[in-house]
């Protein structure tokens, strides 16, 4: 990865470790049908891009916003991309200043005439889908407006569809009594719990999360001190969301098992990276 960029209001610390978490979580993916990629901010444009470049195609196509820190946008796209095999890049943002302002991607007719595929996607992806599946152009104008569509339902099947098929891809990691490091993991449910051993409300979070391999790991996320509800968090704990990336610095596997053809690893004495 090209890491000669523009850094707009990141501190170098700050953007290796960024650079960093990217280059693990492309680890074992491709570029043979193109790319995702993260633009960079700028005085202008103060918050990341998330785009597609597909092989054979000149146009870079624009996805959606991600945020306004580096840190922030490369977790975003982690979680968009958790189970689709394909590289994240990241590029300075001149590589897409002259696409911004090109109508291609701007509807012309219908419900959403005057807006931009990419605002249509965000809210109402069905008709992106059905744009591209099912719209047939009379006039040679709205071919582009198709083809686009089509773009756009290939980044839904990769986004999208593909996460359905977790459950199917999930294999038992590690042996058990084995130390794992540096696991990127995003969470998929959250479950508060108590601590049945302590006398007082101790709410620890039980966590099913995986990897982009799609396979799923369980642990528990220990109170970070005593609540006073057995239905909330202690001010001490870090809280986990769902779709969140977490970084493990290391864990112990504790055992396997398996639940309706689905197989998990059970994880114990966690380490979150700080």
């Amino acid at each position: 990865m090209d890491r000669n960029l523009t850094l707009y209001q990141v501190a170098p610390r700050l953007a290796e470790k960024v650079f960093n978490s990217i280059d693990e979580f492309n680890r074992g993916r491709t570029v043979t049908n193109g790319y995702y990629a993260i633009s960079m901010a700028t005085a202008y444009r103060p918050y990341y891009g998330f785009w597609r470049i597909f092989p054979n195609v000149q146009a870079p196509l624009f996805i959606r916003t991600l945020a306004v820190t580096f840190d922030t946008a490369s977790e975003r796209a982690f979680a968009l991309l958790q189970n689709c095999n394909i590289r994240l890049e990241v590029l300075d943002n001149r590589n897409f200043e002259s696409y911004y302002g090109s109508a291609d991607d701007m509807i012309p007719f219908g419900k959403y005439r005057g807006k931009r595929m990419s605002e249509i996607y965000y809210i109402d992806p069905s008709y992106v889908l059905w744009l591209a599946n099912k719209f047939q152009p009379e006039q040679k104008r709205y071919e582009s407006v198709v083809e686009i569509a089509k773009q756009f339902a290939r980044v839904h099947f990769e986004l999208t569809i593909q996460k359905r098929r977790i459950s199917s891809v999930s294999h038992n990691v590690g042996r058990v009594g084995e130390t794992l490091k540096e696991l990127f993991l995003t969470v998929l449910g959250v479950r508060l719990q108590v601590d049945t051993y302590k006398p007082d409300f101790y709410v620890d979070q039980s966590v099913l999360a995986a990897d982009r391999d799609g396979n799923r790991f369980v642990f528990t996320v220990k109170a970070g001190g005593r609540s006073l509800s057995p239905n909330a968090l202690s001010c001490h704990s870090r809280k986990i969301t769902p779709h969140e990336m977490l970084h493990l610095s290391s864990a112990r596997v504790m055992s396997h098992y398996e639940s309706r053809g689905v197989r998990y690893t059970r994880l114990g004495y966690v380490k979150l990276h700080k």
